[in-house]
């Protein structure tokens, strides 16, 4: 999983365009990339200075980074010894989509049920350009909108603070890291509109627990082969 030709706190190349960040968030993004890639194991201690210099970022921002992924549960922040990395593998990657796709569906199920015409039309049309779409940074934009129309109407905000770190599992451009996901996502995501728009809550439901599932089974598989 880890390139040996990268050293460790080396800025990874972003594979999609995103919105601008804070300068913790980037610094939480990299340290995210470093423990998906293996870079940084289980249990490791996260070399704070060392990332700090790679990104050219004073020692606080580095911090705030580790605080934000403590309440991710990247890391675990031990008083006066540092933070240490909790690590990833395929049964932990299963367990994060499973919840992710409950939740997904649960806000899919409420929006089928609740959502005006114009959030249905909505996530129609995105859900035909999603499966048409062949570049993956604009794909990867459009099924951030569609997730993001789905939780933002059928979801409290308790919902989406927990939905949002979830959603970070993988860094980067999810479809330049788990090419496969792409027919997934072509395939799922047009089931779940379609529920959504015959105001199938129960349907929606059950569209977004498979789709989630498909991809976790195939994120999981990913470090599954790695080891």
């Amino acid at each position: 999983m880890t390139d040996p030709a990268q050293p460790l706190g080396a800025q990874p190349k972003q594979e999609a365009p995103v919105a601008r960040q804070s300068v913790s968030e980037s610094v939480a993004d990299h340290i995210r990339q470093l423990v998906f890639t293996g870079e940084l194991v289980d249990g490791a201690r996260v070399p704070q200075r060392e990332i700090a210099q790679a990104l050219g970022v004073s020692s606080v921002p580095v911090r705030e980074a580790l605080a934000a992924l403590q309440s991710e549960g990247v890391v675990t922040i031990e008083p006066n010894r540092g933070a240490f990395v909790n690590g990833l593998d395929a049964d932990v990657i299963v367990e994060q989509f499973y919840i992710f796709g409950r939740i997904y569906g649960r806000a899919a199920r409420i929006t089928a049920d609740r959502g005006d015409d114009e959030v249905v039309a909505s996530l129609a049309d995105l859900a035909r350009r999603i499966e048409s779409e062949s570049d993956v940074d604009t794909l990867l934009g459009l099924s951030i909108q569609f997730q993001m129309i789905i939780v933002d109407c059928g979801g409290s905000k308790r919902l989406r603070a927990i939905f949002t770190p979830l959603s970070r599992i993988v860094p980067g451009n999810f479809y330049v890291t788990i090419p496969s996901s792409v027919g997934a996502s072509r395939r799922g995501v047009p089931r779940i509109a379609a529920a959504i728009e015959a105001r199938d809550g129960e349907a929606a439901e059950r569209a977004c627990w498979e789709l989630i599932d498909e991809i976790g089974e195939l994120v999981a598989e990913r470090f599954r082969t790695s080891s």
